[in-house]
Parts: C-alpha cells; structure tokens; sequence
C-alpha cells in the first residue's frame, strides 16, 4: 500500500469519527461572524403559536376577508405576535374552537353569544360602535312594487331566514313569530329558504326569489342602490351588538392586552383609517350583563 494510500484512509476514517460528535443544533453561516449563529433549539422556541381571530361569515368570504385582514394586520402589530383569521360556518363549530383552543378571539352575535355562554366561560372585551350606536335590530322587507303592506300578509308567501344561528336574521324575528302564536313558521309560510348571509336574504328579496326576508339593519344602507325597490315591514327593539370573545382559559394579561388593542382604535390618527374601513365609529368595553335582555327574549322563547 502506498503512502497516499494510507494518508486518503486516515482521511476518511477521521471524519467517519467525528460524525456523532458534529453539533447540528445550529445552522452557522460561514459568511458572517458569529454573532449570526442560530441555534435550532431556538428557533422552535421563539416560534410563538398564532393567536386565531375567528368570524362567523355574515356576507361573502371575499367581502369577509376584505373588511377583516386590516384588523388582523393592526392585532398583530399591537399584540406584538402574529394574528390569523378563521372562517367557521357553525355556532358548534364555533364553540369548539373556543373550547379547544384552535381559536383564541371571535366576534359572535349576540344570540351566539349568550347560547355560547352557556356552555363554555368566554369572556366578551369589545363591542362595536356603529353609527354612533352600539345596538342593533332586525328588520324584514318586501318589495314597494308588492301588495305586502304587513307581517300579516305574509301568511302563505315565501320567506328568507339567514341563518339558525344570526340575532337579527332568526332569533329575533322567530320570538316575534312566537309573540303572534307563530310557532311553527313552516306551516306559516309556504316556503322557506336560508341564504346563509344577510347580503344573500337582502337580495332574495331584490330578485323576487321570495316575498319577504329578514335581516341586519347594518345591510340597509343607504348607498346600495337596491333598497330603492324595498320596504321595511317590521323592525324588532334594539339589542346590543354581538362582542368580540376571548377563549376560556386566556390568562388575565394577554386578554386585558387584546381588549385595550380594540379599545384604543379610533382614538389615535393611525387607527382613524381602520375605523373608516371597518364603518364603525369605535369600540367600547363589552360586559356579559349588556346581553340579559337577549337572555330574557331567549328564555321566554325557550331556548334555556
């Protein structure tokens, strides 16, 4: 064997020898100094879990996600952590999302939230402002073109729900049903549709596609050209407007952190633009008892 030869195998087996004892818990960037060393050990811990803001879909999901990321943006940079949106279509899915922990904020309704409440010990931080109010109602419309002047003439007509789950496009106009003796409004009207948004119940409407249907206030806007054609038939008493929930569990400090992020939009000049774009004038604090009224109409109703 040549001497080259044996200097190559001593190469190699240095190296074959050496491999346990490499240290592979940092990524070292031959480029720099050392002062970029980054331990792998490291990178998991300073990766903190999102914090998951989640809404129910009231309108589309491009027009959802639209008018929300530039909350989430400005959550973000207040909290100091990354914040990302969730889309959940159900008030279970909602509530095991809070109970689990996959979602750590929600806006609910204010019907979502006092059956929520039930169940699991949310907390609410915020409520909205809008239009200098901070309470809302539900109304039904028919077209002006039509001979509908009442709710009574709605007896064998078709009609537009939201969803089971919506304040202002179910809870309230049901319990007003049941306020008449309606308790059964599948017998009442002929047909029944649920158009999941109140955008969609609006536009039911628009087209003819039923007689009547209820829905937010907040989608009667003046600027949309189509309630030129509609009327208001009945309009429930003010409610409060659903909060934003933190999950069960949240430490004290990260939720007094999250509703002081909501409480300070609007009062300073870099916030004035995302009040602007959300169409609301502020938030204010939300506190449970804000929702007995609602608890009051639900049990009567009995939905406890």
């Amino acid at each position: 064997m040549t001497n080259k030869s044996i200097l190559l195998i001593s190469a190699v087996f240095v190296i074959i020898i050496s491999i346990p004892f490499i240290n592979l818990n940092y990524i070292y960037d031959s480029t720099v100094n050392n002062k970029n060393i980054v331990f792998a050990d490291n990178i998991s811990k300073k990766q903190e879990k999102p914090l998951y803001i989640g809404f129910i879909p009231h309108s589309s999901g491009v027009k959802m996600v639209r008018k929300w990321q530039p909350l989430v943006e400005y959550l973000s940079r207040e909290l100091g952590t990354k914040v990302e949106a969730v889309f959940k279509s159900s008030y279970r899915d909602v509530v095991a999302a809070l109970s689990d922990g996959s979602m750590d904020i929600c806006l609910t309704g204010a019907f979502v939230y006092i059956m929520a409440k039930q169940e699991i010990d949310i907390k609410p931080v915020a409520r909205r402002v809008i239009n200098k109010s901070s309470m809302y109602r539900s109304i039904i419309v028919a077209r002006k073109n039509s001979k509908i002047d009442s709710f009574d003439d709605l007896k064998n007509k078709r009609f537009a729900f939201t969803d089971k789950i919506s304040t202002t496009g179910y809870f309230l106009p049901v319990a007003m049903m049941r306020e008449r003796g309606i308790f059964e409004p599948e017998q009442y009207f002929s047909e029944i549709i649920f158009t999941g948004n109140h955008d969609s119940a609006l536009l039911s409407v628009y087209m003819k596609s039923v007689e009547a249907g209820a829905l937010s206030i907040d989608f009667w806007r003046i600027e949309n050209p189509k309630i030129k054609e509609l009327k208001i038939l009945w309009q429930s008493p003010l409610v409060p407007l659903g909060p934003f929930v933190v999950r069960p569990g949240m430490d004290s400090t990260r939720r007094i952190k999250i509703e002081e992020a909501f409480l300070n939009i609007g009062k300073t000049s870099d916030t004035l633009q995302l009040t602007k774009h959300l169409k609301i004038n502020r938030f204010i604090k939300a506190k449970d008892k804000d929702y007995d009224i609602l608890r009051g109409v639900a049990g009567i109703n009995g939905y406890f």
